[in-house]
């Protein structure tokens, strides 16, 4: 039958409130998906290391320090998209990007077009968000499994899921003042280049706190 994809947007944003650590949020939100819409593939999802952070960690904080941005800004965009490293195979990754604008109006993403910060070193390589791609479309099957793989039913509800909730517990581990620079306060959201946003928070001097 295949996922309301609304209706996992809606789980996300549920989910995110209750600031659970990443590992416990992915496992709710794959058992919610599952009851939805029953796949083998579901168990190989459930495994991915999740509550490992440690590189993620480093990636966050390394634009900040190698090119901080050169006016105060405010909002960053985590941008979820498809790269082709290999110049033929998709995956899925995300990046980090700052504006002069945000909008806490969670309809509305276009403050983030045309970002005014744009670091080289923006790109996260995360190997969970490339191992969920490449799980959702059977990568490196044969055609006729590739046929029932869950595609987007999983792309859609993990990449984004994992992105937020990554996105909020990350920020709520590095020092404020590292991201802030000359910002008083940054709204943060996360979400898919071509579609679909969460909001997150915003960060400020004392951490990080929920949009109201």
């Amino acid at each position: 039958m295949g996922l309301d994809l609304e209706q996992s947007h809606g789980w996300i944003v549920a989910e995110l409130a209750r600031r659970r650590p990443v590992a416990e949020s992915m496992a709710a939100l794959i058992d919610q998906c599952e009851a939805a819409d029953p796949h083998p593939d579901w168990a190989k999802l459930r495994e991915l290391p999740y509550a490992d952070l440690t590189p993620m960690l480093e990636w966050v904080r390394q634009p900040f320090r190698e090119e901080p941005p050169a006016a105060p800004l405010k909002g960053l965009w985590f941008g979820l998209f498809n790269p082709c490293p290999d110049g033929r195979t998709p995956i899925a990754d995300i990046y980090v990007c700052g504006s002069e604008q945000f909008d806490a109006n969670p309809d509305d993403n276009s403050w983030a077009v045309d970002p005014i910060w744009w670091p080289d070193a923006r790109y996260a390589n995360s190997a969970v968000l490339a191992d969920i791609y490449q799980i959702a479309y059977r990568q490196n099957s044969r055609v006729e499994e590739q046929q029932v793989c869950l595609g987007n039913d999983a792309e859609y509800p993990l990449v984004l899921g994992y992105g937020a909730f990554a996105v909020r517990e990350l920020l709520g581990q590095v020092e404020p003042s590292l991201v802030l620079g000359r910002s008083d306060s940054l709204g943060l959201a996360v979400g898919f280049d071509s579609g679909d946003f969460v909001l997150v928070g915003h960060l400020m001097r004392d951490g990080l706190a929920p949009i109201a």
